[in-house]
């Protein structure tokens, strides 16, 4: 049984009401001082987390297939259902209300020979539905979804990655998306991002975003905020051809980082976070309106040591998906990192109502968690600390 206790209505006094109704729901812009792992597991690759931090992605077996999992926050990884005839499966995307997509394959790996595929989720498990491709092409897969439903992704080719049509796929047919490119992601906007195009898929409009200035050849998209935030990566013409990009709207362009053969800003949240690498060499998060930080330079230090390998999905929280080990072992991890923040009185990873109840069950006692000042006693000035922190 929770040791907190729903605080009784006379215990709300009108301070505490007024607090409240100022409450402007947004979270701090500063960046988090300390982060908390979560260890997911080894052989992990995670593709995708939802604001619920439902982490999505590929586990490859001792014998290398590869077979699509999802860990929810507080629960135990598990593999998604992989009906015969197929052998491996991948997830690279997950709604917020726990939609997933990616591929399946007859062989080893999904992004080989890949069809597209989904999984809902039912009262104790997951559905698998294979979705069709545009009629004709035999290889597909899904890159995108969003809690209507949509779900976007390409058709044709040889299934290593690369396919000629954009599509939206339903449980029945495929979509053909005209005048765009293979889709990377689509919001709860239901608006699809294709390279630097945006297609509304209530209105059918296509908006094409300008390059920044420069000699480019292109601009690849990777993900697409609820924000409107765009991130990816710019092509040049020189050996060091790429430059890791978020484009903010009402900002522009931005680079997250320098030029390199294999660069790529990968995800990109609300806030206009972004996530970013070089391939084989560095890794880092470039919080709004900050410097980019090392992953592992904001792990707090009683979480350990980390080496920081890999970094992926940021979430509003400003949670992390990353890759990692602790020094002195070899064996890497699939990682949640999370900021820690005293006012997350039960540690779920954000300040909402339920911290708020908590905090309220405890007025007037002497001292606990709940006592964020440290003066002694909860009271007003714990609450105001809580409402500066909120982020429900």
């Amino acid at each position: 049984m929770s040791r907190f206790r729903a605080p009784a209505l006379r215990s709300v006094t009108p301070l505490l009401i007024a607090a409240t109704a100022s409450l402007v729901a947004v979270a701090a812009h500063a960046v988090p001082p300390n982060y908390r792992v979560d260890v997911i597991g080894a052989g992990l690759s995670g593709f995708d987390m939802n604001e619920a931090g439902t982490i999505v992605g590929r586990q490859l077996s001792a014998s290398q297939i590869g077979k699509a999992f999802v860990a929810p926050r507080g629960q135990p990884m598990r593999v998604l259902p992989l009906p015969a005839p197929w052998v491996s499966s991948d997830a690279y995307a997950v709604s917020p209300n726990g939609i997933i997509v990616g591929a399946v394959s007859s062989v080893s790996i999904a992004s080989v020979g890949s069809h597209a595929a989904a999984w809902y989720p039912t009262g104790d498990g997951y559905d698998f539905v294979l979705l069709p491709p545009i009629a004709g092409d035999t290889h597909s897969a899904a890159f995108g979804v969003n809690s209507f439903g949509d779900i976007v992704g390409g058709s044709g080719g040889l299934g290593l990655g690369s396919y000629p049509r954009a599509v939206r796929f339903t449980t029945k047919a495929a979509m053909l998306l005209e005048g765009i490119g293979t889709p990377a992601d689509v919001n709860e906007s239901r608006v699809v991002v294709a390279g630097n195009q945006l297609l509304d898929l209530d209105t059918m409009a296509i908006e094409t975003i300008p390059l920044p200035t420069g000699n480019w050849q292109g601009f690849v998209a990777l993900d697409l905020s609820n924000a409107g935030n765009i991130c990816g990566y710019i092509l040049g013409f020189s050996g060091c051809s790429t430059f890791p990009m978020r484009y903010l709207p009402g900002i522009g362009w931005q680079y997250v980082g320098g030029c390199a053969t294999t660069t790529a800003a990968t995800s990109v949240n609300d806030l206009g976070d972004a996530t970013a690498y070089v391939a084989n060499t560095s890794v880092w998060i470039s919080f709004a309106g900050e410097d980019p930080v090392s992953p592992a330079s904001i792990i707090a230090p009683s979480e350990g040591a980390w080496l920081i390998t890999g970094v992926g999905s940021v979430t509003n929280r400003r949670e992390l998906i990353a890759t990692g080990r602790l020094t002195g072992e070899t064996v890497g991890q699939l990682l949640r990192l999370r900021p820690y923040r005293a006012e997350d009185l039960n540690d779920d990873g954000a300040v909402d109502a339920q911290d708020l109840a908590a905090l309220l069950s405890e007025w007037g006692n002497f001292g606990g968690v709940a006592d964020l000042n440290g003066d002694g006693v909860v009271d007003a000035a714990d609450l105001a600390a809580m409402l500066s922190a909120w982020s429900a």
